[in-house]
């Protein structure tokens, strides 16, 4: 009989031990969980947002080439280049795909959209504004789509 209450005393003080037993996370461990679920409530939340629309306004310096003519790179345009619109605040302009030559002499709206390889290997666009004014000084603003 000792030999059965010496088993159910030891049992109880296992079980004793288990209760006291507890668990501690290291600081480190814890800035690590922290952290991931900061960036997976982050990026959740930016999930939810909605989409902004692509500016579309081309910003930076026109480089004047000639006559009426000033050229820019063109970042963000998605689409064949043919197919490209002009607008000086919100008027469009034209024609398009116009030869660089009526560009610098003629003026009055004409541009083209192409793919230079020699300098900015992207879009670039010649045009010239409605009125032949300096497209850095007009004041006007200028959106490709």
């Amino acid at each position: 009989m000792s030999a059965i209450k010496a088993r159910a005393r030891g049992g109880a003080r296992q079980a004793r031990a288990r209760e006291n037993v507890s668990f501690r996370i290291s600081a480190t461990t814890r800035i690590v969980i922290g952290s991931t679920l900061f960036a997976l409530a982050s990026s959740a939340l930016l999930y939810l947002l909605p989409a902004s629309p692509v500016d579309r306004t081309l910003r930076g310096t026109f480089r004047f080439l000639q006559g009426h003519a000033y050229l820019i790179p063109v970042k963000y345009f998605s689409g064949e280049l043919n197919a490209a619109r002009l607008y000086e605040d919100d008027r469009p302009l034209g024609p398009a795909n116009s030869d660089r030559r009526e560009i610098e002499t003629k003026g009055a709206g004409r541009f083209e959209l192409h793919r230079d390889t020699t300098n900015w290997f992207g879009p670039v666009l010649v045009f010239s504004t409605s009125d032949n004014t300096d497209p850095n000084k007009n004041g006007r603003k200028y959106r490709l789509e």
